[in-house]
């Protein structure tokens, strides 16, 4: 074989294996890193698997966050529902004693416990100060505030 005809073969190869090069690294072709995924308009999105996996990691962290949200909110709603306030008129008659009030101020759902205030009022030496009236008790009032207002204490 002449030198020539070598230099050509030689010189095809180079040519072709350059523009097999060429060709692969400019058209687009499948990928394993790469996902394609259709739009409802029928466009093609392409995107990288570790992107994919980014945003699906996003998406999980956001669910967790609205659940924990959503629980916050169902728990604080059961809790405001739960310490409402209630509003009672206390009626004092003639003839009332502390045992009588206390009773009556539990029944209006303003105490919970009326012994417990009943030993306030005599801690305090307040059961002989009582005074005959209507009152306008809540039940986020504390038992000196109660004491008070039944008392006409400022």
């Amino acid at each position: 074989m002449r030198k020539s005809t070598l230099r050509s073969f030689g010189l095809g190869l180079f040519i072709a294996g350059s523009a097999m090069f060429l060709y692969d690294e400019f058209t687009e072709k499948p990928s394993s890193d790469r996902i394609a995924a259709s739009s409802s308009k029928g466009n093609i999105v392409k995107i990288q698997k570790d992107k994919l996996v980014s945003l699906q990691k996003e998406a999980a962290e956001a669910k967790e966050q609205l659940a924990k949200i959503q629980t916050d909110y169902n728990q604080l709603k059961n809790d405001s529902a739960a310490k409402k306030i209630h509003s009672y008129t206390l009626v004092i008659n003639r003839g009332m004693d502390s045992e009588d009030v206390s009773q009556s101020i539990k029944r209006g759902g303003i105490i919970k416990d009326e012994r417990a205030f009943e030993r306030f009022m005599a801690d305090k030496d307040a059961s002989k100060n009582i005074q005959i009236g209507d009152y306008k008790l809540t039940s986020d009032m504390s038992n000196q505030e109660i004491l008070n207002i039944i008392t006409r204490k400022k």
